[in-house]
């Protein structure tokens, strides 16, 4: 399960109801869970097994809401995301669910065929985590947003738990020295979006104006292909188990992706008082309409003024964790859900 996921599993406990989580794999285990074969692939473009439309329908009959959480939109398992349509269908059950990544906003793993995924039937309510992915969906379907059953809901942050990091017990762990700008990039080596070359061109554009030592942070420690990683200072890798104290532990948070379907590490270091520098992404717009001042990689000259004195950016950064507070914090997610839960179960009254 998906840490955003997590979160709306949060809410939804928070507004009393009981929640059964399924899957195709879980990293974490509660006792109620459903492994969910089909969901799954043993390999990235690998076929998964066939769909156990047994567990599906008999999930679907049990429970009073069906949450789909991305698995109306994956690329790997289109066949058991229509097979949780088919039988929420037939059973009568009300369904929400929420498309992060629809096949047409990147390079599917596997070929997907027109019309399937991600599912777009008009007796559900379809919630889009952005505002340019709810203008597609209306595009492509105009039933949709005539018939009321587009919404477009942000991804949340914790805030106060976001802005609790250990930032001298993070830097000593991670070997960083006091005064060394910390430079961390929360990326994954085989996403070709995330623009890890046009990180450590930024890393190191910073290395050489600034007068400490910068360090490049990639969080993720996979192997990396020949040359990817060239050129960057103090090159450090790896997880931390806390987002707190990764957010802690940085000066400079950099996201320079071409493309994410929201780039919640915008928002997470925002929350937790941190300077980012991100774009150009076409989304990161949005989170700059509510309010939030990102500089993007070209702005060297101002991030480095920055840098060098911190208190510069202090009204920026509460400013901008303000704006989370407000527009993003996850204190409000139960409210949320609880207004999608009536919108999913009017649409199936319909």
């Amino acid at each position: 399960m998906s840490v955003e996921s997590a979160k709306w599993i949060d809410g939804f406990r928070a507004l009393g109801h009981r929640v059964t989580r399924a899957a195709g794999h879980f990293v974490d285990h509660e006792s109620d869970d459903v492994d969910i074969a089909g969901m799954w692939a043993d390999r990235p473009g690998g076929d998964p097994p066939p769909v156990d439309h047994g567990a599906i329908r008999r999930l679907c009959a049990e429970h009073d809401l069906l949450v789909l959480d991305n698995a109306g939109s994956l690329w790997s398992a289109p066949e058991a995301s229509l097979a949780w349509q088919h039988h929420a269908l037939d059973t009568g059950t009300p369904v929400l669910l929420r498309h992060h990544d629809p096949a047409w906003q990147g390079t599917p793993l596997r070929a997907v065929a027109e019309d399937t995924v991600p599912l777009h039937h008009p007796a559900h309510l379809h919630v889009l985590i952005n505002q340019l992915t709810a203008g597609e969906f209306a595009a492509r379907w105009p039933e949709l947003a005539r018939t009321g059953a587009l919404r477009v809901v942000h991804n949340r942050v914790d805030v106060d738990r976001l802005g609790g990091g250990d930032r001298q017990g993070t830097r000593e762990r991670l070997g960083v020295a006091p005064d060394e700008v910390l430079a961390v990039h929360p990326a994954r080596v085989e996403g070709p979006n995330k623009n890890i070359p046009g990180a450590v061109r930024f890393a190191a554009e910073l290395d050489r104006v600034l007068d400490r030592p910068v360090r490049y942070w990639l969080t993720d420690d996979a192997p990396a292909p020949d040359g990817l990683l060239d050129g960057a200072p103090g090159l450090l890798r790896g997880h931390v188990a806390e987002q707190a104290d990764l957010y802690a532990a940085a000066d400079l948070v950099l996201l320079p992706s071409r493309w994410e379907g929201w780039g919640l590490p915008v928002a997470e270091a925002a929350a937790a008082g941190r300077l980012v520098v991100a774009g150009p992404y076409p989304v990161l717009g949005e989170l700059r309409a509510l309010g939030l001042r990102v500089p993007g990689p070209d702005d060297l000259t101002e991030v480095a003024a920055m840098l060098r004195d911190p208190d510069s950016a202090a009204e920026m950064l509460a400013a901008n964790r303000a704006a989370v507070r407000e527009h993003l914090g996850a204190d409000r997610l139960p409210a949320v859900l609880a207004e999608l839960i009536s919108l999913a179960e009017e649409r199936h009254q319909r």
